[in-house]
């Protein structure tokens, strides 16, 4: 039933922010200096996981293969609800960043992230991307950060499905950088929070990271290639989870 629903997204919700609220003056400090950036990392994975606990949601992380957490790479996950960034986020391994749309950067207190750490990108403005991936790339050198990105752009409208062809930006840092990108396939957040219909309910959170395909040897040329690899990848994930 649908008020059972809107009960519980109004509980996990609200100790989503009240956690958020309290471990503020740590983002606030830590996030002040880029030394201090992968600290403020691990509280917000921390905030992540004090999040699910007392929203009931489970998470459970599998892989292909153990990771290599001492190499960078870019995680490129399918997007169908806003929880994904809240599970990337905490769950994926390593030292990591977003790049995020840049409405975000208008969400008051949240956007601390994206002051800081994280990159906002304007899609719909050519320069604004190109300097946003640029600035991305950047960041990746200077912090030794792994980048997050829905190679989607945004949640798709017809989401579960995934929405192809996919943008370039994350293959085209995967590939000057020559680093491995890693396909994420998100199963369950649909279920979970649906902000269309602001529905959502307990549950599992599942979520595979895939074995890290190798860009190295590959030239910009070869972006559509690598693209379509990773769609069929995640793809085939969720074929399989009846998903799509």
């Amino acid at each position: 039933m649908k008020w059972i629903s809107r009960i519980w997204l109004t509980w996990a919700g609200l100790w989503f922010v009240i956690w958020f609220l309290l471990l503020y003056p740590v983002f606030l400090l830590l996030l002040s200096t880029p030394s201090f950036y992968k600290t403020a990392h691990q509280f917000r994975k921390l905030w992540g996981r004090l999040a699910s606990i007392t929203g009931f949601l489970i998470p459970v992380v599998t892989y292909d293969e153990p990771l290599n957490t001492h190499k960078q790479m870019v995680f490129c996950p399918n997007h169908m609800s806003y929880l994904d960034i809240v599970v990337c986020g905490t769950y994926l391994p390593g030292f990591n960043f977003f790049m995020g749309k840049m409405e975000l950067t208008k969400v008051p207190l949240f956007n601390i992230w994206f002051k800081s750490l994280d990159i906002p990108v304007k899609r719909e403005s050519i320069k604004n991307s190109h300097k946003a991936f640029l600035d991305a790339a950047s960041q990746m050198d200077k912090l030794g950060a792994n980048l997050i990105i829905f190679p989607e752009g945004r949640i798709p409208d017809n989401r579960p499905q995934i929405k192809f062809p996919f943008k370039p930006g994350a293959f085209r840092i995967a590939v000057e950088k020559q680093v491995p990108i890693v396909p994420v396939s998100l199963i369950d957040n649909l279920n979970r929070f649906d902000s269309d219909n602001f529905v959502g309910s307990p549950g599992l959170m599942r979520m595979h990271v895939h074995k890290p395909i190798e860009t190295k040897g590959m030239s910009i040329d070869d972006i559509p290639q690598l693209q379509q690899m990773v769609y069929d990848v995640i793809s085939l994930h969720l074929k399989k989870h009846n998903v799509i």
